[in-house]
C-alpha cells in the first residue's frame, strides 16, 4: 500500500508520467525483462561543500525511493568541487558504460567535461555562460527570472526600471541582460561594501538634491502667512526629501546580507516601497527576510513554493534534517531521466531531454533549449511573515 501511495504522488511530481506510473504497477511482473538504467552522480562529497553534496545525494535517493523501480542504479562519485577531480570521476563513470550523469553542481567543475563526448551531464548550475554541448544547465537561471519579471512588469504597468548588480555578477550576466530587451532606465553596478553601498544609492537616487529642494521649499513657506502655505509646511516638516524620482521599479541581482544593505540604503535615501516596486533575483524563500522592515513587499521570481514545502517535509521525514533547498532540482533531475528512459522502451536517449512540450517537476514547468533549462517561474512577495504568490 505504501508503495502504491508513493507512485500516485509521483504522477504529479515526476514529469507527466501519469499513464506510465500506472503501467509500471501493472507490468511489475515483467521487471526482469527491462533494461537497467544506470545514472552517474557527480557531487562534492568531500571538502568545503560536502554538506551541499550530501544533501543533493539524499534528494536523489529520495526520488529513487519514490519511483521504486529496481532497474534504476545510481553511481555517486566525488568531485570535491574541483574541475580535475570531476573530470576523473566522470571518466570512471564513462568506463562503466554510463551515458547520463546528474551533476556537477558548480559551473567551475564543468571545465573539462566537454571532452567526454559520450556522456550527457545534467548540471545543477544556474550559470549559463559557455555551456558545452554535452551539458545541460539545470539550475534556476537569470534568464528565466528576467523573462517572468518582464511579463509581470507589462501586466502591472512598470516601465522605468533600475537594474542593480555587484560588478562581478553583472560581468557574468551582461549578455543575458542585453538579450532580455528590457529598456532599463539605468544599469548600475555597485561596490559591495555596506558603507559604500549607502553612498552609491544616495547618489543614484539624487538624495542630496531632493533633501536640498525640501529645505528650500520649507524656507519659502516659513515666510508666508497664507493658510494653504502653512498647511503645506506642516506636511513637509514630516518629510525628509522633496521632488520626483525618475524610476518606478528596481531589480537587484543579489541576496543575503548584501541585498538587505542595498534595500536599507534605499530607505535611508527616502525611497519607499509605496513609490517604487522592489524586485530581487536569485532568492530561495529566505525566511530571515521576514524580520527586515526595509524588505516589506519585496518581490522575487522563484520556483513553486507549495511543492518546495512538500519536498522539504518529505525530505525531513526521511532523514530527520532539513535539505539544501536547491536539492529539489536533483530530485527532479532523476525524475526527468527516468521519464525519458521509461517512455523510450527502457533506452535512454539524450535527445528526449529537448522535448518541445517540456516537462513538469516538483520545482515547476520547464523546457530544455540550447542546453539550458528554461523555467516557467512564479513571482512572490514578502508580506508580513509570509511568501505570497502574486503572479
Amino acid at each position: 500500500m505504501k508503495k502504491l501511495i508513493t507512485i500516485i504522488v509521483l504522477t504529479y511530481l515526476l514529469f507527466t508520467i501519469n499513464s506510465t506510473a500506472s503501467n509500471q504497477v501493472s507490468d511489475g511482473n515483467n521487471l526482469e525483462n527491462q533494461k537497467l538504467l544506470k545514472i552517474g552522480v557527480l557531487l562534492p562529497l568531500s571538502g568545503k561543500f560536502k554538506g551541499i553534496g550530501e544533501s543533493f545525494l539524499k534528494a536523489i535517493q529520495l526520488a529513487l525511493y519514490d519511483i521504486s523501480d529496481v532497474k534504476i542504479k545510481i553511481y555517486p562519485k566525488d568531485t570535491a568541487a574541483n574541475a580535475l577531480v570531476a573530470y576523473n570521476s566522470a571518466k570512471e563513470l564513462e568506463e562503466k558504460g554510463i551515458t547520463i550523469i546528474i551533476g556537477p553542481i558548480f559551473h567551475e567543475s564543468l571545465e573539462r567535461l566537454h571532452e567526454i563526448n559520450n556522456v550527457t551531464f545534467i548540471s545543477l548550475t544556474n550559470k549559463t555562460k559557455k555551456i558545452p554541448n554535452n551539458i545541460i544547465a539545470f539550475g534556476i537561471n537569470t534568464k528565466s527570472q528576467i523573462n517572468v519579471l518582464k511579463k509581470y512588469f507589462k501586466k502591472i504597468g512598470i516601465s522605468k526600471t533600475l537594474f542593480l548588480s555587484p560588478q562581478k555578477l553583472y560581468e557574468e550576466q551582461a549578455q543575458i541582460i542585453t538579450d532580455s530587451k528590457i529598456n532599463f532606465q539605468k544599469i548600475f553596478t555597485y561596490n559591495t561594501s555596506p558603507k559604500k553601498i549607502t553612498e552609491q544609492i544616495e547618489k543614484l537616487t539624487n538624495y542630496r538634491e531632493r533633501k536640498r529642494e525640501l529645505e528650500i521649499r520649507i524656507k519659502i513657506l516659513e515666510k508666508s502667512e497664507l493658510y494653504k502655505d502653512k498647511n503645506e509646511l506642516k506636511e513637509l516638516e514630516l518629510k525628509h526629501t522633496l521632488g520626483e524620482i525618475n524610476f518606478d521599479s528596481v531589480i537587484i541581482v543579489d541576496f543575503g546580507e548584501r541585498l538587505k544593505s542595498v534595500l536599507t540604503s534605499f530607505v535611508f535615501s527616502d525611497i519607499s516601497d509605496e513609490q517604487v516596486g522592489f524586485f530581487a533575483i536569485n532568492q530561495w524563500f529566505d525566511e530571515t527576510l521576514f524580520d527586515e522592515i526595509a524588505l516589506k513587499n519585496l518581490h522575487f521570481p522563484s520556483i513553486d513554493y507549495k511543492n518546495l514545502k512538500k519536498f522539504k517535509k518529505k525530505y525531513f521525514k526521511a532523514y530527520k534534517e532539513n535539505p539544501n533547498q536547491v536539492a529539489i532540482l536533483a530530485y527532479d533531475a532523476l525524475g526527468l531521466i527516468y521519464h525519458c528512459w521509461y517512455n523510450n522502451d527502457f533506452e535512454f536517449n539524450s535527445k528526449l531531454l529537448t522535448n518541445k512540450k517540456g516537462f513538469k517537476g516538483l520545482h515547476g514547468e520547464f523546457v530544455i533549449e540550447n542546453n539550458i533549462s528554461k523555467q516557467k517561474l512564479k513571482i512572490y512577495k514578502v508580506a508580513g511573515k509570509k511568501f505570497i504568490k502574486v503572479y
